[in-house]
């Protein structure tokens, strides 16, 4: 269905094209090094750090989810290890992905809706922000359109050699995400849209097969591995569904995005009622599939997630970063529903200046700054100190951060993890000169667990002002005379 013009507009959207991809690889190059890393890339650069068999086996026992992207990231950081580098790997698939939508948005509805396509995700403040980020949601986003791609060149022109590689591709998003897993079920649902002579039944078993064999090891790795990872995700909510909907649109729900949201939500209104009716179709029903594999590919991976969340909650906006070209797909093609060019025009330009501004938004919207307490601790705290860590995964994030920073040594202050299987932490702040408490995603005037143990340690030191970093707060104590 590609458009195709003269030699002159080929060059214009040429011009256009390239004129996007820049401005995409700017934005996802600008300011990646200025925000401190957060828990989830701490865990990476952790994970990739371990030595030989040590890492392999962490991944196959314990962090199966993004496995690819482990393996890419321990090559990549023999280039250098700064939280700049660990991200630029990030900022390569997130390029091609502008590339990769352009591609499909024209391959499915022409080359006007692939050019939005393409500046939409240029634009588009989540999709730069995970390209902006030790993780491997770039990979999972451009593994998802390549094979989306791929599926659709497969339906128009089947051959064995399409099929294969649209089943190696389709089966390597498992390896970088586990929800990668339910693109294929979307891509199989959305087939019983195309007539059932249009199927290419021989080559679609043989894919079925190849997807078996390499989801297999995923399989083993969810039913293996500890389910701990997720427990904290929530049952879903209408307040979940609005995250979900505003960090497809701009990463958040405040202010801009909920704005943004509306426009957006206009758009995919406008692309569903223009969903071809059944016998509208003069291409033997290939019409209404390229509309059926957009809205299949959003809906379905939504659907089941929320299924499975009666039994157990998966349903979070993050995990389902996989709809993200879908939803700029649809934005895409409902604009160009709209026949005023004055309004069309408007809400594009709407969606544009939008999508800027939740971007640079997006360059100081720090999560946890683990770079400005740990060099906090680095600056202040003697080897003969305690460091004591409210909740031991404030104490993973401290140490392993401190770690990528600096190689471990005998001169840093002990560190105690409460909430760790050494709960007697009292003792080992007896007799210490000061205590540096570490209170993570808790303030110092929490009630509860947080507040006995000030109060526990104001018996012996004499707490200082609390100094404050974006989800972390350390109070330093300093040992009372004569205690």
């Amino acid at each position: 269905m590609g458009y195709r013009g003269n030699r002159t507009e080929t060059l214009r959207f040429s011009k256009w094209l390239s004129a996007i991809l820049v401005a995409g690889a700017v934005l996802r190059l600008v300011e990646i090094g200025r925000k401190s890393f957060w828990l989830d890339e701490i865990a990476s650069v952790f994970i990739v750090s371990k030595p030989g068999l040590s890492f392999w086996w962490w991944v196959w026992h314990d962090e199966g989810n993004m496995a690819m992207y482990y393996v890419l990231l321990r090559g990549w950081l023999h280039f250098g290890a700064s939280d700049t580098t660990a991200r630029l790997l990030s900022v390569i698939p997130g390029i091609a992905t502008i590339l990769v939508m352009y591609l499909l948005g024209a391959r499915l509805f022409g080359e006007k809706a692939g050019l939005l396509a393409a500046g939409f995700m240029a634009i588009n403040a989540c999709d730069v922000m995970v390209s902006q980020e030790a993780r491997a949601y770039s990979f999972l986003v451009l593994a998802v359109a390549g094979s989306t791609l791929l599926l659709v060149r497969w339906m128009e022109r089947p051959s064995m050699a399409h099929a294969v590689a649209y089943a190696l591709v389709v089966g390597l998003t498992f390896y970088f995400h586990y929800f990668g897993i339910l693109i294929p079920v979307a891509h199989a649902v959305s087939l019983v849209a195309l007539p059932a002579s249009r199927r290419p039944w021989r080559q679609m078993l043989l894919v079925a097969g190849i997807l078996a064999v390499l989801a297999a090891p995923v399989l083993w790795m969810i039913h293996a591995q500890n389910v701990e990872h997720i427990t904290w995700v929530q049952r879903p909510s209408f307040l979940e569904l609005y995250h979900f909907g505003s960090y497809l649109a701009a990463e958040t729900g405040k202010a801009v995005g909920g704005v943004l949201l509306a426009i957006d939500l206009l758009l995919i209104g406008l692309f569903l009622k223009s969903y071809p009716r059944r016998g509208s179709d003069g291409e033997d029903g290939l019409n209404r599939w390229r509309y059926a594999i957009v809205v299949s590919s959003f809906f379905v991976p939504v659907a089941i997630s929320l299924l499975v969340s009666i039994v157990r909650p998966v349903f979070y906006h993050r995990f389902l970063i996989i709809c993200l070209p879908f939803w700029v797909l649809m934005m895409a093609v409902g604009a160009q529903q709209i026949k005023l060019k004055r309004w069309r025009t408007a809400t594009i330009a709407a969606v544009c200046v939008l999508s800027m501004v939740a971007t640079v938004q997006s360059y100081t919207r720090v999560k946890e700054d683990w770079r400005g307490a740990v060099g906090y601790l680095v600056a202040h705290a003697q080897p003969q100190d305690r460091v004591l860590y409210y909740e031991a995964i404030g104490g993973f994030g401290a140490e392993n951060y401190r770690n990528w920073l600096e190689r471990p040594n005998s001169q840093r202050p002990t560190a105690v993890l409460i909430g760790s299987t050494d709960i007697d932490w009292e003792k080992k702040t007896e007799q210490v000169p000061r205590v540096w408490l570490v209170l993570f995603r808790a303030n110092a005037e929490d009630s509860g667990t947080a507040s006995a143990i000030q109060n526990s340690l104001r018996k012996h030191f004499t707490a200082e002002a609390p100094v404050k970093f974006k989800a972390i707060t350390i109070v330093e104590y300093r040992a009372k005379p004569g205690a």
